[in-house]
């Protein structure tokens, strides 16, 4: 294998390694520089074949160049649709709005919780009506459920107690949704048909093809992110999301 091969791709393996271990955040980046190495260390295997199987090299190629180039096709364009997505809508009235949670630090909600909770805070000022659902379990490293942290947090900036229902037993986004739609069915008599949904606005897209699957239109209510390197590996990752969502 030549060496421009084999260092490039080592070189993104080991750095991948590195950010994986290193960073708690970023191990999707991590991930992903891992996967672009071996590709590169597989089109360098196919370059090594052809002085002994020029034809068998040759083929491997051809398939190596398909395959990225699939990938891509389907990155962009899924890419495009998640994009789309993380503007939500322009008038998401609903009776009941669902807050998908996010990491709590201890006791304090992480910076993805705080901005998923100012888009909630922003949202039931903007609907004086609605009611919202504050969806998180407890997960390691927290002392407290996330829905318990979002309404701490809520009712400490001035949000009535009783516009907020706790939902402390979903530990991914589809049990989200789902237990916070059986919470709305146990008190209020009825699934609703349409409710907004606040989360990062990345999450979105996901979201929707999840809340779909539970049977609710979804209105999208986006919070922004304001790291912006984490906003681009959390959008990478999404797109893989989202493939493994339709694919699984």
């Amino acid at each position: 294998m030549k060496k421009k091969y084999w260092v490039t791709g080592g070189g993104l393996i080991l750095f991948g390694v590195a950010l994986y271990v290193t960073l708690l955040f970023y191990h999707f980046a991590g991930l992903l520089f891992c996967a672009i190495g071996a590709v590169i260390l597989l089109f360098g295997a196919a370059d090594a074949l052809k002085g002994r199987f020029p034809k068998t090299a040759k083929t491997v190629r051809i398939v190596l160049r398909i395959g990225v180039c699939v990938v891509l096709l389907a990155a962009i364009g899924t890419g495009i649709w998640v994009g789309i997505c993380c503007k939500g809508d322009d008038d998401p009235k609903a009776d009941f709005v669902i807050v998908l949670g996010a990491g709590v630090n201890g006791d304090v909600p992480s910076k993805s919780l705080s901005e998923r909770l100012q888009a909630t805070q922003a949202y039931l000022e903007r609907y004086p009506d609605a009611i919202a659902i504050l969806s998180g379990g407890k997960g390691d490293g927290e002392n407290l459920s996330e829905a318990l942290c979002m309404y701490r947090w809520l009712t400490e900036r001035g949000v009535a107690p009783e516009r907020l229902r706790m939902e402390d037993r979903a530990t991914t986004t589809e049990e989200n949704l789902r237990y916070s739609l059986e919470l709305i069915e146990a008190e209020f008599g009825a699934r609703p048909e349409t409710a907004a949904v606040v989360s990062s606005s990345y999450h979105l897209a996901r979201a929707s093809l999840l809340a779909e699957a539970e049977g609710l239109r979804m209105l999208g209510v986006p919070a922004s992110t304001d790291n912006p390197i984490y906003f681009c590996q959390m959008f990478l990752r999404e797109i893989c999301g989202v493939w493994y969502t339709v694919i699984f």
